[in-house]
């Protein structure tokens, strides 16, 4: 939506195993999510798909920015987002999907104490920004499925974080984050 492409959107669910499905694997051999098909080309990965979405739609409106030195900070957020954050997270969210009873509480406990760190690390990323990389960009686009289903579980990011406090509540205002969430 932030490039005003349109789309259309199936959901699966990834505790019942959709994503292992023959019909899912056709798509993505590896049984990840997301992927894109655009016409006859499929990509997979969320980074690649923003990378692709970037190439195919440079100007409108561009996503990383023109800098070097700006876009390497987006990148690097971006891949923050994915190999440190989204681990610490994934503690959390496989522990709050079992019943309360089934639930490792050191695990979870774990996940907790990490993600206060990323976000400890995160608030001084956003120290005097608005947007992670100077504008808004894949570096904010990254974190947004991250931290959507952390606060779907019932977690909130605490006052203690001012600054990734703020940029959440910025995120969650936008019109392309009603548009490409599930709103169950």
């Amino acid at each position: 939506m932030e490039k005003g492409l349109q789309w259309e959107t199936t959901w699966l669910d990834l505790p019942k195993g959709e994503h292992k499905k023959p019909e899912y694997l056709a798509i993505n051999p590896l049984g990840k999510v997301p992927a894109l098909i655009d016409d006859a080309v499929v990509v997979h990965d969320s980074t690649i798909i923003n990378e692709y979405l970037e190439d195919s739609f440079p100007k409108a409106p561009p996503l990383l920015p023109r800098d070097p030195a700006m876009k390497a900070r987006a990148r690097s957020l971006e891949d923050y987002a994915d190999a440190y954050l989204a681990p610490s997270l994934y503690k959390i969210l496989r522990e709050m999907r079992k019943p309360e009873a089934e639930r490792d509480r050191e695990r979870l406990r774990e996940g907790e104490q990490e993600v206060l760190k990323h976000f400890a690390y995160l608030d001084g990323q956003l120290k005097g920004r608005q947007f992670f990389a100077g504008m808004f960009s894949v570096a904010d686009i990254s974190f947004i499925p991250q931290l959507s289903n952390y606060e779907r579980t019932g977690y909130k990011i605490s006052d203690e974080f001012p600054n990734l406090k703020g940029w959440w509540e910025r995120m969650k205002a936008r019109p392309s984050y009603a548009a490409s969430m599930p709103t169950d």
